[in-house]
Parts: C-alpha cells; structure tokens; sequence
C-alpha cells in the first residue's frame, strides 16, 4: 500500500539552501496552536492503510509528499517520517535524489552527487533546461555534465532484505549508467528506448551495510530517482523543489509520471504549495485557483485510490497576509470538491500574517522571515502528525 500527500505551504522567493537540522538546539517555548484536519473522512483510506498495517506488519503503506521548498528541506516532513515510522515500522527511505537537486532527504540512506550533474526540471526561481516535461515523479531528473560523474548511496544495516530501484528516463538518444554494489561488478542500465517511457531496474540487498554507486556510462543518461525500502513499514517520499508551485505538475510529462505513480502506489499523496503563488503579485487568484484545481485533479486521476490531502502555506510576516489569507481560502474551498482533506499550517502561529510571533523565539523563523527555522519545522511537523493520525 501507498500514501500520497498533497501538501500546500511554503515560500521561496530564492534557491537558497533549507535551514540545517539541528537536534541539539534546546526546545523553543513558543506559543504554537492545535490545528485539526478539516474534511477528515478523505484520509479513510491512509487510516484503512495504518490499520492494515498494524495488524499485519509484511504490508507496505507509501506516502508521497509534494511541495516546495519547506518541504524539499525534510524538516519538518522529517519528523513525520520518524513518528509514522516508529509508530508502525520503517519501510525505509523511498524515493530518493542527489542532495541539493530535489529534496534535502534525511532518511537513514545517505545520497550525495559527485562529480558535475546538472537538474533537468521546470522552475520559477531559476529555470533548468531542456523543457522537455520527461523530469518523472518528483518533478526533476539529473544528467551528468561530464565524464566520471557518480551518485553514491549510503545505505545503513536493515530489519532485513530491501529493495534497490533505479528509475531513469528511456528514450531514443544514446545514455547509460552502470550501478556497482560494493565491490561487485558494474551492471549497465542501457536506457536507449524507441519513446520516452520509465526505465525500471531492480535489485535486492540483504539486511547488512552496503555502498550502492551509479555512474555515467555513455551518452546523455537522465536519472529520475534511486528507491531504497524495507520488505513492510511506511514509506515516506519526500518529493519537494525549492521555487515550486502546484501548476508545475501540469508541465509533466503525463505517461512518465503516471508509470512512476502506478510503481510508487501510493495510499496518501500530499500537495505543498501556494506560498510562492501568494508572492506573485502578477498572478490572478482565479487563474491560481484553477491551475490548483487542474494539477490536483491530475494527480487524483493517477492515484484515484489514495487519500488526498492539501495542506495550506505556511503562516508569514503581516506584508504578505492578504495573499496569504487568499491562497489558503481557495484551496480550503477546492479540497472538499476534489476528494481531498485540508490542513491550515499557518494557524499553527495564529494565521496569515502571525510569523512573527514566533520570530521571539530562538529556531522558529529563519532568517529571511519566509522559512521557518528548525525548531520551528519541528513545531509544525508534530502539530501535522497529531492532526494526520488523529483518531488512529
């Protein structure tokens, strides 16, 4: 079983990097609000899901959570990684891409790019090349610029064998990687396909430590993503772009995602987005209600047995409230229309505009007064997880 979030909150005025997690710095006695999830019969199924699952620990349940930058830093999707996880058992990493090109994933698999990889993805603070669409289910696919390029995967002991997947982008142009596990011998992943499709390999590791690298191996390969999972537990995909909006889903490349989506099977897809959409002024409302509505309705076609749920922009400073305000209304009026559950992030300080109430405390806001800090991502995780399991 899987879970897909469909999460709305987040500002990026920038690609700057998310705020470090910092376990050490000390409880913030900030003022923070209970906030519940609004239409709260749409997460039956994900309840279903978790139920199944405790009776029955061989079962997988997959949440996939998309957003923007808050969500690309896995603060505070971190800690509901770990509850959910600890709660009814780890099923591992998930999806996964090199730190720095999608999510600042801080699961147990360490990933890190070496060499040069350039983003291939649509973007609103920065734009990245070919526009293509073919960027797969977190939005963003990596190239190699340059001959000895590797991504190399960490990959701690486990409860017992887990899966290994390499999702890359098939399609007539030459390109291939070759994955090595530990000492073994290279593998090559030809990904040369008559029409753009997903390429899907797969490997199995047993419970013991291991070092996965992939290389480039000729041509111009675009990797999509690497899975790393447990046999049972929940799965948590962290699938988050600094800059991004909702109507970037609607770039996609339909059949790509769609084959990604049908792999993942997903029982909660979260949406995050709308604080870069209440930046731009030269965005009409209604033009942002209905790019939301299309890229919802989208998703919900592709993964129509997972709950759904949208989660409104996080609360910022009194200059942006307004927009703020009318972000979140439209995506309360349009959750309940589209199947999905809503969750108002923002009251977890008081509302649009009630940041600062919170910027007395140290780790609450960031320094830019558009992200939260880490104690604050803390804060907001576990008010999210209490509202998510409430009632379990």
């Amino acid at each position: 079983m899987a879970v897909a979030l469909f999460a709305a909150s987040g500002v990026d005025r920038s690609e700057a990097q998310p705020p470090v997690l910092r376990t050490s710095v000390p409880q913030a006695d900030a003022p923070v609000s209970p906030v519940w999830v609004e239409n709260p019969g749409a997460l039956r199924h994900f309840h279903r899901a978790l139920e199944a699952l405790r009776r029955d620990r061989t079962r997988t349940v997959r949440v996939l959570h998309f957003g923007d930058s808050n969500v690309a830093a896995d603060l505070w999707t971190h800690v509901a990684r770990e509850t959910l996880q600890q709660r009814f058992g780890s099923g591992g990493s998930g999806y996964l891409l090199p730190r720095g090109h999608g999510s600042w994933h801080r699961g147990p698999v360490r990933v890190r790019a070496e060499g040069r990889w350039l983003s291939r993805r649509r973007g609103f603070a920065r734009d990245f090349g070919p526009n293509d669409g073919l960027w797969g289910l977190a939005g963003v696919g990596v190239e190699p610029e340059a001959a000895g390029a590797r991504v190399r995967l960490d990959v701690p002991e486990g409860r017992g064998t887990r899966r290994l997947e390499l999702h890359g982008l098939g399609r007539a142009a030459l390109g291939r990687l070759a994955v090595k596990i530990d000492d073994g011998d290279w593998q090559v992943v030809d990904l040369r396909s008559p029409s753009a499709r997903l390429v899907l390999r797969r490997w199995t590791l047993d419970a013991r430590p291991h070092v996965v690298t992939v290389r480039h191996a000729g041509g111009r390969p675009r990797l999509l993503g690497l899975v790393v999972e447990e046999e049972s537990g929940v799965v948590y995909d962290v699938l988050g772009i600094n800059g991004h909006r909702a109507s970037a889903i609607l770039h996609w490349d339909e059949g790509l995602l769609r084959a990604q989506l049908r792999e993942r099977q997903p029982d909660l897809v979260v949406l995050s987005y709308g604080g870069n959409e209440a930046l731009d002024p030269n965005l009409p409302l209604d033009t942002y209600a209905a790019q939301t509505r299309e890229a919802v309705e989208r998703i919900r076609g592709m993964a129509p047995e997972a709950s759904c749920l949208l989660v409104g922009p996080l609360a910022t400073y009194p200059t942006y409230a307004d927009r703020m305000s009318a972000v979140t209304a439209i995506q309360r009026s349009l959750a309940p229309g589209l199947g999905c559950a809503f969750w108002d992030s923002s009251q977890t300080s008081g509302g649009p505009g009630t940041l600062r109430r919170w910027g007395r405390y140290p780790g609450m806001v960031s320094g830019d007064h558009l992200h939260l800090g880490p104690q604050g991502y803390e804060r907001v995780g576990r008010e999210f997880t209490e509202a998510l399991l409430r009632g379990l």
